[in-house]
């Protein structure tokens, strides 16, 4: 009888490790900074555009599926040496801000549920801390599952950013200055495509 109990209990402890094991789960993403890219475009002259990027970024999607991607500001690349440093100094700012961070919560469901080469598309409410201060903001995401271990996260459409929500007007001003330039924009499109891997 004893041993019939025993067998019974392993049996029962087996079936129920094997059920958690079968649940569907939510492993951590890492971002993978090579495959990802942020990108923003400045407008000056009113009419001249140019793309320039980011080319460090670091981040996550943990198992509650919360996002947390984190920009490093000192490596803004507009193909033009003295832009850049201007940039780093007087807009971003970096010795006082060296990165800007952005965090939302995804649909867990549906990333655990997504299949390789299925691709959703959503709106995700998030927030952007930039130069100290922090907004909301409204993005439209394509979340693609490119394999069992990877996943890329784009925007379908540009979001902006507003200098004057950041307090980064004076220092737009001042590359206004510094360049002759008649007039830069203060509202700057950005959009992104990163890949997570685990």
């Amino acid at each position: 009888m004893e041993c019939i109990m025993r067998q019974t209990a392993l049996i029962t402890i087996t079936l129920l490790v094997t059920a958690i094991i079968s649940l569907p789960t939510l492993a951590a993403w890492k971002l993978d900074n090579a495959s990802s890219d942020l990108t923003f475009i400045s407008v000056k002259k009113g009419t001249i555009a140019e793309n320039h990027h980011f080319s460090a970024l670091v981040g996550d999607i943990d198992e509650q599926a919360k996002v947390k991607v984190s920009v490093d500001l000192a490596s803004v690349n507009t193909n033009i040496a003295i832009r850049d440093e201007r940039m780093k100094q007087f807009v971003f700012e970096t010795s006082k801000y060296s990165s800007a961070n952005f965090t939302a919560q995804l649909d867990q469901s549906m990333l655990a549920a997504l299949s390789v080469g299925d691709n959703k598309q959503l709106m995700v409410n998030g927030q952007i801390d930039f130069h100290g201060l922090q907004q909301d903001v409204a993005l439209e995401l394509s979340v693609s599952r490119l394999s069992e271990n990877k996943i890329i996260v784009n925007t379908v459409k540009p979001f902006f950013i507003k200098a004057d929500a950041f307090g980064v007007v004076a220092g737009i001003t001042k590359l206004k200055e510094l360049a002759a330039l008649p007039s830069i924009d203060y509202v700057v499109p950005v959009s992104f495509s990163v890949t997570f891997i685990r």
